[in-house]
């Protein structure tokens, strides 16, 4: 063997135990930004079947160094595109858990693969807590909306009237009434004088408390709504 293609084995050798620590590098970081929750493998593709020469966070999938290559090949290769990065794809393991992975292929300087970094996400625990926000923050959607008989109130006050009036227009934009909008507000305010509700003496005062709004507010909004109806007609 010539010099020249000794010394250009030599130069390969070097870069490709450089890429390797760069690899175990970035692996180290990641581990120690996520968590015990992440694992990270860098796979050495020069030797598939005893590939895995770094691992953090092992207790994840169980592996071990040296262990092969595991969906590289058959699952990651064929889907990872011109990037030579797959993001977020699943990776089921034996016990059930579905951990959110990532790939990324690193390559040396005369294009071929060398490096296969892969990052595992143990989403199992944030899934669960996922469920439980959704449950927490769901909420029924409301059918009262501007123009629709209010309820019937049998015998009940007619400051009891006024008060359920404004929680119903309150309610149909799915907030507190204190926190309602300008827009939200004229609607409301709209559909309370269409009631009848500003017929009631007191009404102004109580809508104002209510909404959280001045009483000459309340009064700008209603010249506001009645003139807008009158232009309509």
């Amino acid at each position: 063997m010539s010099s020249a293609r000794r010394a250009g084995r030599a130069d390969r050798s070097a870069e490709h135990d450089h890429l390797i620590r760069t690899a175990k590098t970035i692996a180290d970081g990641i581990g120690a930004m996520f968590g015990r929750n992440c694992e990270i493998a860098v796979h050495d593709l020069r030797d598939p079947t005893r590939s895995l020469v770094h691992l953090v966070n092992g207790h994840i999938s169980g592996r071990q160094l040296g262990h092969p290559i595991r969906d590289l090949i058959y699952a990651v290769l064929p889907n990872i595109g011109p990037s030579d990065v797959l993001a977020n794809y699943p990776t089921d393991l034996p016990d059930g858990r579905v951990l959110k992975s990532t790939t990324c292929l690193l390559r040396d300087s005369a294009g071929e693969p060398l490096v296969a970094l892969c990052m595992n996400l143990d989403i199992s625990s944030m899934a669960a807590a996922k469920e439980t926000l959704e449950q927490l923050t769901a909420m029924t959607e409301l059918d009262t909306r501007p123009g629709e008989p209010s309820p019937e109130l049998g015998t009940a006050a007619v400051v009891d009237i006024l008060r359920v009036l404004v929680r119903n227009t309150a309610k149909q934009f799915s907030r507190p009434p204190h926190r309602l909008t300008k827009d939200e507000r004229l609607q409301a305010i709209a559909f309370l004088d269409s009631k009848g509700a500003f017929l009631i003496k007191g009404a102004v005062p109580l809508v104002a408390e209510t909404f959280g709004v001045s009483e000459p507010s309340v009064y700008r909004y209603l010249d506001q709504v009645r003139a807008a109806r009158q232009s309509e007609s």
